[in-house]
């Protein structure tokens, strides 16, 4: 797949408010103005990142005192009931985080186990009605509800059938 030109790329961008009390949280992005499936139209996302943050301050993330807040996230192309690992085929980016502040205000934080922000050299094709942002967290957060926002680098591709066809067994669970 040839890179995108310059300056045609856009930004797409969606924000999931989670709840201070942990647990599963999702929400669909429609693509529909994106996609035309008449004219084999994809979506292509080059690059994603990521904001973990309180709800009333982006400077400030989740966490929860004494313990470890852990955090994880998906972008899927298929709902799901729970974070999944990243063999799941429908999986196109996930992260976790994890922070803690003790008792002595002593803090750490850091991304475990997954890397963000993510990037793919030809770009990630999407040609699903939508995408689906979920996070879930292991713990009550003491901050508060938090936000989980992404920018994703975008640009549109009109397959050749060889490409759909590819593209439909590479996103089949």
């Amino acid at each position: 797949m040839p890179p995108a030109k310059t300056g045609s790329t856009f930004f797409l961008r969606a924000r999931l408010s989670m709840p201070a009390a942990g647990g599963y949280t999702s929400q669909a992005i429609p693509l529909g103005a994106f996609l035309n499936p008449l004219a084999d139209q994809a979506l292509v996302i080059h690059n994603l990142a990521v904001q973990v943050a309180d709800s009333s301050t982006a400077y400030s993330g989740p966490y929860d005192s004494g313990n470890v807040f852990n955090f994880g996230w998906n972008l899927t192309t298929a709902e799901q009931t729970a974070i999944v690992f990243s063999d799941d085929n429908s999986v196109v980016a996930s992260g976790r985080y994890s922070c803690m502040v003790g008792a002595g205000d002593e803090f750490f934080e850091a991304d475990v186990k997954d890397v963000m922000p993510q990037q793919w050299t030809g770009g990630y094709v999407v040609a699903s009605e939508a995408l689906y942002l979920a996070g879930q967290a292991d713990a009550t957060s003491d901050g508060g509800a938090y936000e989980l926002s992404i920018v994703m680098e975008c640009s549109q591709l009109k397959l050749g059938k060889n490409e759909a066809v590819n593209l439909a067994l590479s996103q089949t669970q």
